[in-house]
């Protein structure tokens, strides 16, 4: 045992590295970091992250290797990165989406730039959000789309909510956003993370016997509220899932503490799917899947 410790403690005062995998999806996520971060370890002084394997990335994985990188510094941890000169199609997408701009301060070449069908990584106040989302992502995602803002409104409103559910679930007012559209399979990937204490420790605040799993289901429900009054009920995840999933046919997926819960539309309504791995997320990830081709005119 006290070998053990020796060894542990001699690994936390060096720090650790992080190897990410050669495909950074929505199924190895959570378990990213799971063997150093969980809610009762101990952070490590010093996290190298090792981009050398890294050969594709969906943007779910830029939010959230970001906000894990926001995470670990807010804990008092530095992070650096390890094998960016490989010059990969992944890098070269987080280069072109300001991932190492936000993080270091400088791109990895100077003419990376965002492309036309991202809006980049932000850092967003959830106090000045609604605006942001009023006069920056709407118009641009309207005009990529071809449709009018106010076909747009539903999306704004879910938006809208995820943002409230930083408010409510963390004391740091700001979360990570980035957008990609993909017009060649008319979908657009929308991923907001935060740091705070994640949607099922708020869940179990009412029903305590919950797992992560379960309380990521239970707080998807409608009518289901953690709050003291229904005007301020936080995540309102249960509008997300009746305009993404049931009436846009698109598909929303959560990752929060250690849990992790793809929604689509199933035979019967609303249908969960944990998705496997374990692990342990900061905060959380959402990650809204929608169709574009499934958005419909204002006056539908």
């Amino acid at each position: 045992m006290n070998n053990m410790s020796g060894l542990r403690r001699r690994l936390f005062h060096k720090g650790q590295i992080l190897r990410l995998p050669e495909h950074l999806v929505g199924p190895s996520l959570a378990t990213l970091a799971s063997s150093f971060v969980g809610p009762d370890a101990e952070i490590p002084p010093e996290v190298s992250i090792d981009f050398g394997k890294l050969t594709f990335i969906e943007p779910v994985g830029v939010t959230f290797i970001s906000n894990l990188c926001h995470w670990l510094a807010h804990q008092g941890c530095k992070v650096t990165f390890l094998n960016t000169d490989v010059r990969s199609e992944a890098l070269i997408y987080l280069d072109d989406s300001q991932f190492f701009e936000q993080h270091t301060r400088k791109k990895l070449s100077p003419s990376s730039a965002p492309r036309s069908t991202t809006r980049p990584l932000q850092r967003v106040l959830q106090s000045s959000s609604h605006a942001w989302l009023t006069s920056n992502l709407i118009p641009w995602l309207a005009s990529r789309l071809s449709v009018s803002e106010d076909d747009l409104y539903q999306l704004r409103i879910c938006l809208s909510e995820i943002f409230n559910n930083i408010k409510d679930h963390t004391a740091h007012d700001v979360g990570s956003i980035f957008v990609q559209h993909f017009p060649n399979s008319n979908t657009v990937s929308i991923a907001v993370a935060d740091f705070g204490v994640g949607i099922p420790e708020t869940v179990r605040r009412i029903r305590p016997e919950l797992s992560d799993n379960a309380a990521l289901v239970q707080a998807a429900q409608e009518g289901f509220t953690s709050r003291s009054t229904h005007q301020n009920r936080g995540a309102g995840l249960d509008y997300l899932m009746r305009a993404v999933v049931l009436a846009n046919g698109g598909f929303v997926t959560i990752y929060s503490r250690r849990g992790a819960v793809k929604f689509s539309r199933g035979a019967s309504g609303l249908q969960a799917e944990p998705i496997p791995g374990g692990g342990f997320c900061p905060g959380t990830t959402i990650e809204v899947h929608i169709r574009t081709d499934a958005i419909r005119s204002d006056d539908e």
